[in-house]
């Protein structure tokens, strides 16, 4: 069979119904090649985790979309009040405990004051979780150190470590059989069972410099909070990872309109040697050139020489397209609407913005389940052990830990812009019996308890206060109008 022969069999074969399967995976010589090596998702994260960290913190410092949406992840997971906590202690008979519940809702309310809570003494609790959110959205992942036994009324508090501590670089295998990977101690079933921090931040050169420190730090006193997104990872990525580069030519192209129009805008001229006119003696001094024109300047041109005005037209149309077309993109990446990321409601309707706006709650509120099970939840039962281990809940005894850690963590809700038909909708939902009332105010993000108890509370006063008028009490305004009658009389 000659070589043609070979070649033509080859290519056949290459071309046959049954050896395609997916386009995209095809390497032919006009198909995609878009590489990929079949790598894990933490060698994937060791080799670009750093690069991509240094890119969306520059992004977070100066590209405007991006501090939006790190904004945006404060306002909507944490809110303006943090998260609402609510003790759910049951007694035996299956009643709700309020004396327990009462004296841990506000001896956890007196631990998160700033100066308790914080091993700095700087964050208040509410702090600590909008730095928690802002931290993982930017860096995708922050160390938190649970501190037990610390010189505090409750022998518990925080601290917030940068994600850097954790290096990138260390790996090894360790002579129990667990091995670690970039920072972070795995057993044989790929739990974290310990971190191995650098006691100094890296980036702190003066002091970091020929002092590479680790330090082993347990699971069980330490949390790396990162959102997984593929299976095994035990880093986290930055949230904006998939936007950065979209980002990155938005900013670019900007920069290039920005420089074009100002160049567009801008006189400018250039001197051109006369031909007619023969040269001077190039031992004579070179003519002066004027190089700067004020406004309202006239000026002499140097003899041999005539002046073309230089006029680059800049038509720009595109600019506007581009820049929506791009924050398009880079909004599906963040997960979040265009309109809202961009400040853009230009052609929006109401249901087009009522649609956009319940898709994001709804991410926000995927967000706010995964922090208050990673951080609020965690940390609750921690202090509360804490608190019971050193008696500084009087009343409350540590063999009823398991009784007593019921926490119930709310994030925040959000009005509608349009109350009204909300206020109606609930109604005839109640009404046709699909909602009950405490789910309805659940929705809001308040406690069904408290409400009915705000309620009782106001009957009431209002029942006080008619039981005054009805034996003949008078408001002091009106016994003072009716001494002044009986004077005029």
């Amino acid at each position: 069979m000659s070589e043609q022969e070979k070649q033509d069999n080859r290519r056949t074969r290459r071309h046959k119904p049954g050896n395609v399967r997916f386009a995209l995976a095809q390497q032919g010589r006009t198909g995609p090649r878009l590489g990929g090596m079949g790598l894990s998702i933490n060698e994937e994260l060791r080799r670009d985790l750093g690069a991509i960290k240094q890119q969306s913190r520059r992004a977070g410092n100066d590209d405007g979309y991006v501090v939006k949406f790190l904004s945006m992840c404060e306002t909507h997971v944490v809110g303006p009040e943090g998260f609402s906590f609510q003790s759910k202690v049951k007694l035996p008979d299956g009643t709700d405990d309020k004396r327990a519940n009462a004296l841990i809702e506000s001896h956890f309310a007196e631990w998160g004051k700033k100066g308790m809570c914080d091993v700095t003494g700087r964050y208040s609790w509410q702090d600590i979780q909008t730095l928690f959110i802002r931290s993982v959205a930017e860096d995708g992942e922050l160390l938190v150190r649970f501190v037990e036994g610390f010189p505090n009324r409750y022998g518990f508090a925080l601290q917030l470590l940068d994600s850097a501590h954790l290096d990138l670089n260390y790996n090894r295998e360790l002579k129990n059989g667990h091995r670690v990977r970039m920072g972070v101690e795995l057993d044989e079933w790929d739990k974290p069972t310990a971190y191995h921090i650098l006691t100094q931040h890296p980036g702190d050169r003066a002091y970091f410099y020929g002092n590479t420190r680790y330090e082993r730090i347990p699971a069980s006193e330490m949390l790396l909070a990162f959102l997984p997104f593929r299976v095994g990872q035990c880093r986290g990525l930055p949230w904006a990872h998939a936007a950065l580069l979209e980002m990155h030519h938005l900013y670019g192209y900007r920069e290039a309109e920005l420089t074009g129009a100002r160049i567009a805008a801008s006189k400018m001229f250039a001197y051109e040697p006369d031909s007619e006119v023969e040269p001077e003696d190039p031992d004579e001094e070179e003519p002066d050139f004027i190089e700067e024109v004020e406004p309202g300047m006239g000026i002499v041109v140097p003899y041999g020489y005539s002046m073309k005005e230089l006029n680059w037209q800049h038509p720009g149309g595109n600019f506007g397209a581009f820049m929506k077309e791009g924050k398009r993109g880079a909004a599906s990446g963040l997960d979040v609407s265009y309109n809202t990321l961009g400040n853009d409601a230009e052609g929006v309707s109401f249901s087009s913005l009522r649609q956009f706006v319940l898709e994001d709650r709804d991410s926000w509120k995927k967000k706010q389940r995964w922090m208050r099970q990673e951080l609020c939840d965690r940390v609750m039962g921690l202090w509360l052990r804490m608190s019971l281990l050193s008696g500084s809940i009087p009343g409350l005894r540590f063999s009823d830990y398991d009784r007593l850690n019921s926490p119930r963590f709310q994030g925040r809700r959000w009005e509608w812009v349009d109350p009204l038909k909300d206020e109606k909708a609930n109604t005839e939902a109640i009404s046709n019996m699909t909602k009950s009332p405490l789910q309805i105010i659940r929705e809001r993000g308040e406690d069904p308890e408290t409400v009915i108890n705000e309620l009782l509370e106001f009957e009431e006063m209002v029942a006080k206060v008619r039981t005054l008028r009805g034996a003949g009490t008078k408001p002091k305004k009106e016994e003072d109008d009716g001494e002044q009658e009986e004077d005029d009389s």
